[in-house]
């Protein structure tokens, strides 16, 4: 297959003629829009449709689809035919039942076949690479009561600590949610937005699980409330809990989460919007660890503390990085004890679930220099619009140049670059401009490496549903969306109505109001 090395390559950086051909072949669908496999996937179905091994198999589809638009067009007939007598109704409701259990087997024999639209095919130079998954066997999901029940029967879990796990996703060590399973296959994923009210618990009312995966869940960390936590430390002798709980959430020794917001006032004092310390969710790895080192001796767990049936493994050496999760709650004092940190030694990344919604409560940006490596909040960089529950000017600036949009040079979006750079200045320390001067045609570049990795997480889930392979006419339909969209992938100029710019004006929240 002439493009099996490509897969992972953006279209600016295709060899030219590869580039030429991808353009006409996969037109209207944007390579830069598809993810690798979905690239393999519309590649190989192109040469099976172009196959002439494969014409005999194309034909008898050909014919099954017009057989399966006859038997459409006559229940369309059968519904329009008029009914005077007994008689006739009878055979009008039976004849509409034999149609539509007719349609209902056509309909499942194409769900079954879709995923072995086109041939497996053999490697090429004997390459160390795995074949196109086989479709496998459908899977099952469960609604929110069964899982949870089972989760609480086998793990003690409480509803609280399963949206932990579904605020950080598989990736990070918990669980996929979905929504609408019963009806749609494969489910879109649920992801928590930002913002809304405290409950975070009443959205997964609405939630569908995979079976196996909840079968054979192994959390790698536990969670309490905020509630809990002071419960469990208020009868300690002369202790103030919750005094106590912001002194370690300051001191990093603690991190309260909450998935609708990311965090709570425990962290965001200033913000009288962000929910109360009791709502928050604390890692019970933490917990033990500061009653370990804080206290004289173990505590009483009592009844307030979250069963724990198998030993805890500390994973958040994954989720925060080097520093360990004592940097997980006010991660940016690392960069700021950095002397004469420069822009040019930043890696940054944003991180967490693409939901369809927008912004995604554990969306983060993922800074790395020197060899320390923090995920730090969105809100606590000053990025989140906190009232339409969405990145704020410069945060969408930041986001665009991830996507390597080229802004044009106005008065308003040089007060944006203004605040932006305050961002790097207030909460990593960075006195030097981490941007080259405006240039006309390139914009503001960063001297900085950024990336946008949102949904790596949803990595497991997006296999599964791409094994039961999307069709080239699936793929069709979306790309011309994209098409249409209005947000084009090519090259950026300066000029006024210029792409980047629309893509602004699409996101900015200023440009909105």
């Amino acid at each position: 297959m002439a493009l099996e090395a490509w897969f992972d390559t953006p279209l600016p950086y295709l060899p030219d003629a590869l580039r030429e051909r991808i353009v006409q072949e996969f037109f209207p669908m944007p390579w830069d829009k598809l993810s690798a496999e979905q690239r393999r996937s519309v590649a190989l179905q192109l040469d099976y449709q172009h196959d002439p091994a494969m014409e005999n198999d194309r034909q008898d589809w050909w014919d099954f689809f017009q057989r399966m638009d006859a038997v459409k067009a006559q229940i369309t007939d059968w519904n329009a035919v008029a009914t005077p007598t007994a008689d006739e109704l009878a055979l009008k409701e039976k004849r509409l039942a034999e149609l539509q259990r007719e349609l209902a087997r056509m309909d499942a024999q194409v769900r079954h076949a879709r995923g072995d639209y086109f041939p497996q095919r053999e490697l090429n130079d004997a390459k160390d690479e795995a074949p196109v998954a086989a479709p496998t066997q459908a899977v099952r999901y469960i609604a929110y009561p069964k899982a949870m029940h089972q989760l609480a029967a086998r793990l003690g879990a409480t509803p609280e600590e399963l949206a932990a796990w579904v605020f950080w996703g598989p990736g990070q060590g918990g669980i996929a949610a979905y929504v609408n399973a019963n009806e749609l296959d494969p489910p879109p994923r649920f992801h928590y937005g930002f913002g809304g009210n405290d409950d975070y618990v009443s959205p997964l009312m609405a939630t569908w699980f995979s079976e196996e995966e909840i079968a054979h869940f192994s959390p790698t960390e536990r969670y309490i409330t905020g509630e809990a936590l002071i419960q469990r430390w208020k009868d300690k002798p002369g202790l103030q809990a919750e005094a106590f709980i912001l002194a370690k959430i300051r001191e990093s020794r603690l991190q309260d989460i909450h998935p609708g917001f990311g965090g709570t006032r425990g962290t965001f004092q200033e913000h009288d919007d962000f929910p109360p310390l009791t709502s928050g969710l604390f890692m019970v790895s933490q917990v033990e660890q500061v009653e370990a080192e804080d206290f004289a001796k173990p505590v009483d767990r009592g009844q307030t503390s979250t069963p724990i049936q198998q030993p805890i493994n500390d994973s958040a050496e994954d989720i925060v990085g080097h520093g360990g999760p004592s940097a997980a709650t006010q991660p940016n004092a690392i960069f700021l004890a950095m002397e004469n940190l420069l822009a040019s030694e930043l890696t940054m990344a944003f991180v967490g679930d693409r939901g369809e919604s927008g912004l995604g409560a554990n969306n983060m940006l993922e800074i790395s220099a020197r060899g320390e490596t923090r995920r730090i909040a969105l809100a606590g960089l000053n990025l989140v619009d906190r009232r339409r529950g969405c990145l704020n000017s410069q945060g969408v600036i930041l986001l665009g140049m991830a996507h390597k949009k080229t802004l044009t040079r106005t008065d308003q979006n040089a007060r944006k670059m203004s605040r932006l750079r305050d961002v790097f200045r207030v909460h990593l320390g960075i006195n030097k401009d981490p941007f080259e001067a405006y240039r006309k045609g390139r914009g503001w570049v960063p001297h900085f490496r950024i990336s946008d990795k949102r949904g790596a997480a949803d990595a497991r889930a997006k296999r599964e549903a791409e094994r039961r392979t999307e069709s080239f006419e699936d793929l069709t339909e979306r790309g011309n969306s994209f098409a249409n969209s209005g947000r084009s992938e090519r090259p950026f100029n300066d000029d006024d109505d210029d792409a980047a710019s629309a893509w602004l004006r699409e996101n900015d929240p200023d440009a909105r109001a």
